[in-house]
C-alpha cells in the first residue's frame, strides 16, 4: 500500500520503519522543519531510504490549505495517511484525500486524554491504566472512530 507519513519525533521514526518492514510503499514523509540546525528523526530516517521528506511549518493559511502543499502532497498518490505523533492541525483536504482515508496514534486510552501531552495527563491524573489508540481521522481532536486500544498498567517506574 502506498502510504504518507506525516508526524515526527522517534515514535515516528519507529512508525515508519516498522511500516516500510511490513512491505508497504513510504511515498512521503511530511514532518516539521528542523529545529536549531538538527533535522527530526522521522525525516532523517526517511532521507537515508531515499523517500521525498516535506519539512512545513503550517499546512494552511488563515483557515485555507496551501494550494502548493497540497499540490506537493497529492502528487504522491498516497492510498492511506498514517499520522505517527502529529502536533500539526492537518486540513481535512489532506485527510480525506486518500482512497482508505487517514490514522492517527495517539499515546491514551481515547476519549480520557485528548490533545496534547496526553501521556503526561495520564501520569497527573494518577491514572492507573495507560496505553495508545489508533483511530481514523475526522475534523475533530481527536474524536474519530476508533480501531484499536492496547492498555498497560501504569507504574512507578
Amino acid at each position: 500500500m502506498k502510504i504518507a507519513v506525516i508526524g515526527q519525533s522517534l515514535f515516528g521514526q519507529e512508525v515508519y520503519c516498522h511500516l516500510r518492514k511490513e512491505g508497504h510503499e513510504v511515498v512521503g514523509v511530511f514532518t516539521v522543519p528542523d529545529k536549531d540546525g538538527k533535522a527530526d528523526p522521522l525525516g532523517l530516517e526517511a532521507e537515508k531510504d531515499g523517500v521525498p521528506v516535506f519539512k512545513y511549518s503550517r499546512w494552511r493559511a488563515k483557515g485555507q490549505a496551501l494550494p502548493d502543499v497540497v499540490a506537493k502532497y497529492q502528487a504522491l498518490g498516497a492510498e492511506l495517511n498514517v499520522l505517527p505523533f502529529c502536533s500539526q492541525f492537518i486540513p481535512m483536504e489532506i485527510i480525506s484525500a486518500p482512497r482508505h482515508g487517514s490514522i492517527i496514534y495517539h499515546p491514551s486510552l481515547l476519549p480520557r486524554h485528548r490533545g496534547a501531552s496526553a501521556i503526561n495527563w495520564t501520569l497527573i491524573h494518577g491514572d492507573k491504566k495507560g496505553g495508545f489508540s489508533i483511530f481514523w481521522a475526522d475534523d475533530g481532536l481527536d474524536t474519530g472512530d476508533l480501531l484499536l486500544q492496547k492498555e498497560c498498567e501504569v507504574l512507578p517506574d
